[in-house]
């Protein structure tokens, strides 16, 4: 006989097939019973659906290995916990400081770039009537 692995389609259809039946059966037999009984056996239902559940909770730290959860070393983890944000913030902030310094490279470098290939000389750009005329150009 073929044995089913866990994760089989298979192995999932003959589960399925046996849940109905006992579905089936349960309701069945449940039919008769009186009201007070069915009232009880809905309690217990509801009680241990509850129960069940599986229950999400919030993780306020990250847990390390080798670090206990509830019992002791906290210590550890109100000095290491701290440290980290801090030092990642101020990681954070030197590389943002880097990547604003880039840019404004790559824009003085473009600038330059242009002036150098462009055919209008130098001067023209240190004249003031030059850049009103620039201003007028652009608005229009």
């Amino acid at each position: 006989m073929k044995s089913l692995s866990p994760h089989d389609p298979a192995q999932a259809n003959v589960e399925a097939v046996i849940g109905q039946r006992a579905h089936a059966a349960l309701e069945a037999s449940c039919a008769n019973l009186p009201a007070d009984i069915a009232f009880r056996l809905r309690q217990s239902r509801e009680g241990a659906v509850a129960i069940a559940r599986p229950r999400r909770r919030l993780a306020w730290l990250p847990r390390l290995a080798g670090l206990p959860g509830h019992s002791g070393g906290n210590r550890v983890r109100e000095i290491l916990f701290p440290t980290t944000g801090i030092v990642l913030l101020a990681l954070i902030a030197a590389l943002a400081s880097q990547q604003l310094q880039d840019e404004r490279l790559n824009e003085s470098v473009d600038i330059d770039g242009a002036l150098l290939t462009d055919d209008l000389p130098i001067d023209a750009y240190l004249d003031r009537g030059f850049g009103a005329w620039l201003d007028s150009q652009g608005q229009r």
